[in-house]
């Protein structure tokens, strides 16, 4: 199945990002950011799998502007199949202040592996993705084996049914948990219901098996093929962001951090935003499974 490059223009309010005016802002802060991290890492391949621009018009009595800022999704090759995303995505985020970059990290014979095994992922990556730098200076020199569907709406279907069951439930628990007045433990029960939706959603829609636990990561990828998840949960407003704050530093502070309080009216909150999450992720995921349902093997 391609996999196409978003772009999508939409109105904006960056919060704590650098003010970008232009196309050439943006590229050459990005083209910065890739030399860091080939100076850093020296990987053999970075692809681009999904890029968005977002835009916001600021008009007034004094002036006008046009600010936009990127996201990106890539997938960052190496020599070594020792994993190293986290130390990658710590540096992408200290390093790039024009939007988000998500990344995912495999050694190249692991790629080599899924592509062998007809991972839909990678051989989707590999075939439509964008390069954006190589170290021999040649792109896709091997030749990528087309993707056999066969199968994958059964798969897909399959790992969404485990992943909702597991959300569907974390959420019971959060709900008896909010009926009792335990507002810490329910948001940590709810960040669990969005962890188990995104790996869902993700595995469903790209066939890419995450393993890491920051949902702000999980929704970042999930930004590959679909903005809604992003916008449903962190949002624009400054007290959308202050709730999935609240919310992503439950999974740790909620066990170990004595200072950690949620309040009342913040875990109804994000109970009844995590309530609709889920039902957007059901909804997606059953279209997606759909569309995998009519794909057929090319003669």
């Amino acid at each position: 199945m391609a996999c196409k490059l978003i772009v999508v223009k939409i109105k904006y309010i960056p919060m704590e990002i650098q003010i970008l005016k232009s196309d050439q802002d943006l590229a050459v802060h990005f083209k910065n950011l890739i030399m860091l991290l080939v100076d850093k890492f020296q990987p053999t391949r970075i692809i681009s799998f999904g890029q968005q621009t977002l835009q916001n018009q600021i008009e007034g009595c004094f002036g006008s502007k046009e600010v936009k800022h990127q996201h990106h999704c890539l997938l960052i090759c190496t020599e070594s199949c020792t994993r190293i995303d986290y130390e990658i995505q710590d540096f992408v985020n200290a390093h790039y202040s024009a939007g988000q970059i998500t990344i995912i990290c495999h050694g190249e014979s692991t790629i080599k592996e899924g592509i062998d095994s007809n991972n839909r992922f990678f051989i989707t990556v590999l075939t439509d993705g964008k390069p954006v730098y190589t170290k021999d200076g040649f792109f896709n020199i091997d030749p990528i084996p087309k993707f056999n569907p066969n199968g994958s709406m059964e798969k897909a279907n399959k790992y969404f049914s485990h992943r909702i069951s597991l959300a569907h439930g974390f959420f019971e628990c959060a709900r008896e948990s909010l009926a009792k007045g335990n507002y810490n433990i329910t948001a940590f029960l709810l960040h669990q219901v969005v962890e188990q939706s995104c790996i869902g959603l993700i595995r469903v829609h790209i066939a890419y098996r995450s393993e890491f636990h920051n949902i702000y990561r999980l929704l970042g990828l999930c930004r590959s093929f679909s903005d809604a998840p992003f916008n449903i949960l962190v949002g624009e407003k400054p007290s959308e962001r202050r709730l999935f704050d609240i919310l992503s530093k439950s999974y740790g502070k909620a066990r170990y951090a004595s200072e950690f309080s949620v309040t009342r009216k913040d875990a109804e909150e994000l109970y009844d935003k995590v309530s609709s999450f889920i039902e957007l992720v059901e909804s997606m995921c059953r279209n997606k499974i759909k569309a995998l349902s009519t794909l057929t093997t090319s003669e």
